[in-house]
């Protein structure tokens, strides 16, 4: 196969030629979509966004409710506060502690916020994360709510994908990332220092470095509620695989003997709290995959180990919190979800029986610092987001808020279906719609990737302009995601391509059954996702109408080279081994396209500013396929926005309007014959 790349100056995002191929591709954009209906539909979303009785999610520190809020009079967003009474009450009384426009002329840049952490012994004191454009690449800034000031001498560290992280009110867990000789060669630091207010990184305490070869650090502390901090620091060897060690009295770091692929996902009563990805065989003791476990752990000796869950086939376990005296589980039961907890009393963890709970999508929005007490967050594809607080100690569900219906939901049916893969899995899918017919307008959504599930959430814009006049949404469930145990490392590196056999199995299912046909069917994904539909699109072409790739991988071959791909090898393989090469490049989209066959239309999207998935994976899987198409071929590119489209509400109703005329255009019933 030939290493000829004749788009690879599009790498090079300030080069001539991929200068004339992002204005060129602007102006076609606007020529195709940006139509009345466009303008209509953004304007409608936007009011969805910006509509006030939507949950402002909040951060609860000491009976206040921190927020972060978009308006049209903020589009860069406000952090603001009101009392934990007001806001219970539906009445809250806010009051802006921050702008976040603000710090574009102090900085020097176009940022935006990022995230906000709390030390939550006095929740006044944070550190902000403003990113540049909104990719992985931020200021951290230590400012004082209480006098809605930047700290003079205070944490400030400059542009990079730096970690930072409390440890007290005076010192910081710092990995700095600013200078090539902190980085891994995944981009990521590698660097872990303890940080002491007023000191320079020459005079902080170095604690780990790792080797250059592995992809990233972190360290952080846990305030055990029942016991003494716990200080850890977190290296990953592979993007699934860590070292843990102990941070001691001697700011030392020592290895804890657990499992490379497990993960610790909380610490309580003196406890580790540790996800099991694998079995591990432990003295004469075996525990499962998937298994939570608590690990006694004593300055940094491993001790006793209890299973508080171990999952069935049908089940994974998804997000872990803890209390005062409580741990909480959120988990996937055949991809929908359900709570589980555990109380520490008489020197042992017992569960405790919970309140009912909605079916659908559960998520743990917030734990406010020192009580007993969570706050949950639950939805399902026709159910708006309620918001609830859990007190465990007393078992009593309270609703805190209830998001107003975005679309009219009448006739719409949710469904959970099984398409049979190639090799005889079977594949969850939900189809979401009115009407099942060979021209019923539907979108097949996936991810797919990362051991990261995809689950039955509320969609209020596509509820209300696809669902409510007469589209379908289908959300697959395939293999690489983590809906089940396993079901992650079913589709790794060798295996990947499975991943899009459970994609095209779901298409043909629907096919089959007379739910839509391929005029009328289209395929969405982003990021992994993005290189799953972009691979089935290459595939197997005339089973889709249209193609929805975002923010995507498209070239295999080339992806350890650019950006954070390194990072990556463990979940795809690495193109310089040989054999993983062949098998990638028939698996790499931008390497299957071919001039000989006719593809259906594509609307393909990147972000100038996403410095995680080089856009150069967008910009040539787009010049190669508008080359041979170029009437049926469009490119969304903007400037900010990163990986992670963290912009403003305008910039996401644009990019969703875009997308949803597109469809309409192509898959419509007017449409595709």
């Amino acid at each position: 196969m030939t290493t000829h790349d004749p788009y690879s100056a599009l790498e090079q995002l300030d080069s001539p030629e991929t200068q004339a191929l992002l204005a060129k591709a602007r102006q076609k954009v606007q020529a195709a979509f940006h139509s009345a209906e466009f303008h209509r539909t953004k304007a409608e979303i936007l009011a969805q966004l910006q509509d006030e009785r939507q949950i402002p999610f909040c951060q609860e520190h000491r009976a206040r409710m921190y927020h972060f809020h978009q308006s049209a009079e903020f589009p860069k967003g406000v952090y603001r506060v009101c009392s934990a009474s007001s806001y219970r009450a539906g009445l809250p009384e806010w009051e802006v502690l921050f702008s976040v426009a603000d710090f574009d002329a102090l900085l020097g840049d176009d940022v935006y916020l990022d995230g906000v952490s709390h030390y939550v012994e006095q929740p006044e004191k944070t550190l902000l994360t403003l990113s540049s454009a909104g990719s992985d690449s931020a200021y951290t800034l230590e400012f004082d709510l209480s006098k809605k000031a930047v700290v003079d001498g205070g944490f400030h560290f400059p542009l990079g994908k730096n970690h930072v992280a409390w440890r007290d009110e005076d010192n910081v867990w710092l990995c700095p990332a600013w200078d090539e000789r902190q980085l891994t060669d995944s981009g990521y630091p590698r660097q872990v220092w303890l940080m002491r207010r007023g000191q320079s990184l020459a005079e902080a305490t170095p604690v780990y470095e790792m080797a250059a070869d592995g992809v990233m650090v972190n360290a952080w502390r846990y305030l055990d509620a029942q016991g003494a901090p716990l200080d850890l620091v977190e290296a990953n060897t592979s993007f699934f695989h860590k070292d843990y060690f102990y941070v001691n009295a001697h700011n030392e770091a020592m290895p804890l003997a657990l499992p490379g692929d497990s993960e610790v996902v909380g610490y309580l009563a003196g406890q580790l709290l540790l996800h099991l990805k694998s079995d591990w065989q432990r003295s004469k003791q075996k525990y499962g995959a998937g298994c939570l476990l608590a690990v006694k752990l004593n300055k940094g000796e491993l001790g006793e180990a209890q299973c508080l869950f171990a999952p069935n086939p049908q089940q994974a376990l998804e997000l872990i919190e803890t209390t005062r005296k409580f741990v909480i589980a959120s988990l996937l039961d055949n991809v929908s979800g359900s709570l589980k907890a555990w109380k520490w009393e008489h020197g042992a963890w017992t569960e405790q029986a919970l309140p009912v709970f909605p079916k659908g999508a559960i998520e743990l929005a917030d734990q406010p610092w020192g009580g007993d007490t969570v706050h949950l967050a639950a939805s399902d594809f026709v159910t708006p987001l309620t918001l609830y607080s859990l007190d465990l100690n007393v078992m009593e569900l309270t609703v805190l808020r209830k998001q107003p219906a975005q679309f009219d939901a009448q006739g719409i049916d949710v469904q959970q279906f099984f398409a049979e893969s190639a090799d005889g899995t079977r594949i969850p899918y939900y189809w979401v719609g009115k009407q099942k017919s060979p021209d019923t307008p539907t979108l097949v959504y996936c991810y797919g990737g990362f051991d990261v599930p995809e689950l039955p959430h509320y969609m209020g814009t596509i509820g209300k302009h696809w669902l409510e006049r007469g589209g379908a949404f289908v959300l697959a469930n395939i293999r690489g995601g983590g809906e089940f145990v396993g079901w992650h490392e079913a589709a790794m590196r060798r295996n990947k391509h499975k991943s899009v056999d459970d994609l095209l199995a779901v298409v043909a299912d629907l096919h089959a059954h007379g739910y839509t046909s391929a005029p009328h069917t289209a395929i969405q994904g982003g990021s992994n996702g993005g290189l799953m539909v972009a691979s089935a699109f290459c595939r197997q072409p005339a089973r889709i109408g249209a193609l929805v790739c975002e923010v995507p991988l498209t070239d295999m071959l080339r992806y350890t080279e650019l950006y954070a791909g390194a990072s990556w090898v463990e979940e795809y393989g690495d193109p310089a081994d040989p054999e993983m090469r062949e098998y990638l490049a028939q698996f790499s989209p931008y390497h299957q396209l071919s001039g000989s066959l006719h593809y259906p239309p594509a609307f393909i999207t990147t972000s100038l500013a996403d410095d995680r998935v080089h856009p150069a994976h967008a910009l040539k899987f787009y010049a190669k396929l508008a080359a041979a198409q170029p009437d049926t071929t469009w490119l969304y590119a903007p400037e900010t926005g990163g990986h992670t489209g963290n912009g403003t509400q305008e910039d996401t109703a644009a990019e969703l309007a875009c997308v949803l005329c597109f469809l309409n255009q192509t898959i419509g019933r007017k449409n595709g014959g």
